[in-house]
């Protein structure tokens, strides 16, 4: 099921799956990035919203966090690639919100309130 698309980001939930699915779309890259084509990051559903915390915060925790669920070191380096780009970073950013609404509207994600320690 796909959750949220722009111009260079899809993500989507497989059937079954309990990890979201972010990859890079083949088709829409610039020539001058066509090397990040095949990254793939799946991140479980419990750790999802460190994913949106991190998108509005800083590049680099986004980076470390999604470091995490990438499956080999090349991936690691297309990571980086893409994180470095500020056209990919900026939507990235903007599918990871939509995804996050998506995954509320969808159940599969619940939003609680933080934990307020009692005065």
């Amino acid at each position: 099921m796909l959750l949220g698309q722009g111009r260079y980001w899809q993500a989507s939930v497989r059937k079954g799956s309990e990890a979201v699915v972010l990859g890079l779309l083949r088709d829409g890259l610039p020539e001058d990035l066509q090397e990040l084509r095949d990254l793939q990051i799946e991140v479980p559903f419990p750790r999802w919203n460190g994913v949106l915390k991190h998108a509005r915060s800083d590049r680099k925790l986004l980076g470390g966090m999604l470091l995490d669920y990438v499956r080999n070191k090349a991936a690691g380096d297309q990571l980086a690639g893409a994180l470095a780009d500020d056209r990919l970073y900026g939507e990235l950013r903007r599918v990871v919100v939509d995804t996050s609404a998506a995954l509320v509207e969808e159940g599969l994600l619940a939003l609680s309130p933080p934990d307020v320690p009692d005065s």
